[in-house]
């Protein structure tokens, strides 16, 4: 007796309930071998590079952008191939925490305490110190012994000042200290030609994500840098530090770019 091939809604059963249980990489892979779908035709649709779209599938932490433009990515990847975005997300970050504590140190062990002999030299040093300090403070503000002066008149009557009047004298230009300048920060400006969206993420500070028309500008400092996340980059220019900025990119690309 032969046996009987499976049904094909029998088999999305099982490949679905195989998906649920994977993880976040696994989830979106096997939805899309099952729906026929290349790898490469979801770059195509999501304009992401096939090389971030195999370190999701693959769930390469180290191949990944920060989590805000990561978890971009997922949700465009799970759009194309018609998968739940929420579900994925949820993944990722069970993923991401299980990752973080397996890196975690382990806990180092508690040092000996110290023997009696070598806390009692330690005290000891620290009286020695602090009356070496006192004594030292002492002496600061003991005042000096002086001598009287006498004052011999000269040809015209007058009597020379005493030195002591020097000190009150102002400072000469070269005493005078210098002002420290001040730190200097990155201006960057994004003028949009087209209509698209920039993520952007500010000296590692929570994400901000805005929508540009054509003619609108943006303008963004910071202390070290941006990480920004173009969703048209043939669609804007970069001027940062009042230089313009190359944009490797296509029209309609998605791009991650870092700056300076």
């Amino acid at each position: 007796m032969g046996v009987s091939q499976e049904s094909a809604p029998a088999r999305d059963v099982v490949v679905k309930a195989a998906a649920l249980k994977a993880s976040f990489g696994q989830y979106l892979q096997a939805i899309r071998i099952q729906k026929q779908i290349s790898l490469e035709q979801v770059a195509e649709e999501t304009r992401i590079r096939l090389a971030i779209l195999r370190a999701l599938e693959q769930e390469d932490f180290g191949q990944l952008p920060p989590d805000v433009f990561a978890i971009g990515f997922l949700k465009a990847y799970a759009r194309a191939v018609g998968a739940d975005g929420n579900e994925a997300v949820q993944r990722y970050y069970a993923q991401r925490q299980l990752q973080q504590q397996t890196l975690q140190p382990p806990p180092e062990p508690r040092r000996r305490s110290l023997s009696g002999k070598l806390i009692l030299v330690l005290t000891m040093l620290a009286v020695l110190i602090a009356a070496c300090l006192i004594a030292y403070q002492q002496w600061r503000e003991a005042p000096a012994a002086t001598t009287p002066v006498t004052s011999t008149p000269i040809a015209n009557g007058s009597v020379s000042p005493p030195a002591e009047l020097s000190a009150n004298q102002p400072p000469s230009d070269a005493t005078k200290g210098y002002s420290i300048p001040p730190t200097s920060r990155h201006l960057l400006m994004i003028a949009a030609h087209e209509n698209s969206w920039v993520k952007v993420v500010i000296d590692q500070g929570p994400a901000s994500e805005h929508k540009l028309k054509a003619g609108d500008q943006l303008r963004l400092e910071a202390r070290t840098g941006f990480n920004l996340l173009i969703g048209n980059v043939g669609g804007v220019k970069l001027i940062l530090d009042n230089q313009p900025v190359t944009i490797p990119g296509k029209r309609g690309e998605v791009v991650n770019i870092h700056l300076p």
